[in-house]
């Protein structure tokens, strides 16, 4: 795989060259691990509200719509279709009546687990033929990117 140049018309810098290359980068390799996604029998949609609602707690529906950028609306759909799955519950919020708080059930964690699990096996499978110094670069690499994820 060759990394593709700079689009047309934005800056030539090192830090730009740098960008390109991870964002490439992470998409390849993102989309290899996502072939393991499939045997969740649930759709990208849908496998992405429920990895919010796994790894960063419960959500209301509000907070959903503006995390995956769509609306309350197909949010509500989604969540009853994951609802009627069991892999999720709703509860009325502690403040506010109206308002609806979805969770992950103890099913929709392990599936959420088991899924990344299986995607974590193929990036390692993919490493498998690094040497020594390159895993070792690797890890730095990735202590150095998680300075800029958020908190």
């Amino acid at each position: 795989m060759s990394i593709p140049p700079l689009p047309a018309g934005g800056e030539k810098t090192e830090l730009m060259k740098i960008a390109n290359a991870l964002h490439s980068l992470s998409v390849h390799l993102l989309r290899r691990a996502r072939t393991a996604d499939s045997a969740s029998g649930l759709t990208p949609e849908r496998l992405s509200l429920l990895s919010v609602l796994a790894y960063a707690g419960p959500q209301s529906i509000n907070r959903l719509s503006d995390i995956e950028g769509i609306s309350a609306p197909a949010i509500s759909r989604s969540v009853s279709s994951l609802e009627k799955l069991g892999l999720v519950a709703r509860s009325r919020g502690p403040d506010d009546n109206r308002a609806v708080i979805v969770r992950t059930t103890p099913k929709g964690k392990r599936l959420m687990e088991t899924g990344r699990r299986k995607r974590i096996e193929i990036i390692a499978a993919e490493l498998e033929g690094l040497d020594k110094k390159s895993l070792s670069r690797l890890e730095h690499i990735g202590d150095v990117l998680e300075r800029l994820a958020p908190s």
